[in-house]
């Protein structure tokens, strides 16, 4: 196991020396200029409470209406978990497995996991499996694309506006709002818990 104050880039493999970065600050690999990690002014309990904001916000975005469409006096309404199920009855079977995984299961996911790590941390203890759900937490985090959903919901919403009087819904904004959660969660990387996961060891 490598010391607590080296990293590896990993786009080249480069080994840097750590040291701790300020709110605005980015570290580059100094060979290949990638990303090594970026300054968080977040403490673990405030990334506490914006998990648990996000999970809130989860649960509204997937039990509420993504919107409403109105043609000839009739009005629909619909939840994602409902247009997931209904592309999969009309065998878009592809499209439904994608949605899901992206908008719901992935991001429950890294929710979840978040929630496994930081309340142990923010209790003065470090979770057991500790290591596993970080690489987890590292891989899953590529596969979170819920701004990209809530887009292509916008850009339906507009396109149907032709046809019918369309309107989006609560769910559609609590989608917005959790796509804003996450990009704060995820904005400081994952290198600050394996600090504050290895200080207690330390002490």
């Amino acid at each position: 196991m490598l010391p607590t104050d080296l990293v590896v880039c990993e786009h080249c493999d480069e080994v840097h020396r750590w040291r701790p970065l300020a709110g605005r600050e980015v570290a580059h690999c100094r060979r290949c200029k990638a990303v090594l990690g970026r300054g968080h002014r977040l403490g673990v309990e405030a990334l506490l409470a914006l998990v648990l904001a996000a999970l809130c916000v989860l649960l509204i975005a997937n039990l509420s209406s993504m919107g409403t469409v109105a043609l000839r006096g009739m009005q629909v309404q619909t939840t994602l978990p409902a247009a997931i199920a209904l592309a999969w009855q009309q065998g878009e079977r592809v499209v439904a497995v994608l949605a899901a995984l992206t908008a719901i299961v992935v991001p429950a996911l890294l929710i979840g996991l978040r929630l496994y790590l930081l309340l142990p941390l923010a209790l003065g203890r470090v979770p057991a499996h500790f290591a596993a759900c970080m690489r987890v937490l590292h891989e899953a985090s590529r596969w979170s694309m819920v701004e990209v959903m809530m887009v292509a919901a916008v850009v339906s919403i507009v396109r149907m506006a032709g046809l019918a009087q369309a309107q989006p819904g609560p769910g559609l904004f609590a989608f917005g709002a959790l796509a804003l959660l996450l990009a704060a969660i995820e904005s400081g990387g994952l290198r600050h818990l394996w600090l504050h996961a290895e200080r207690p060891a330390l002490q």
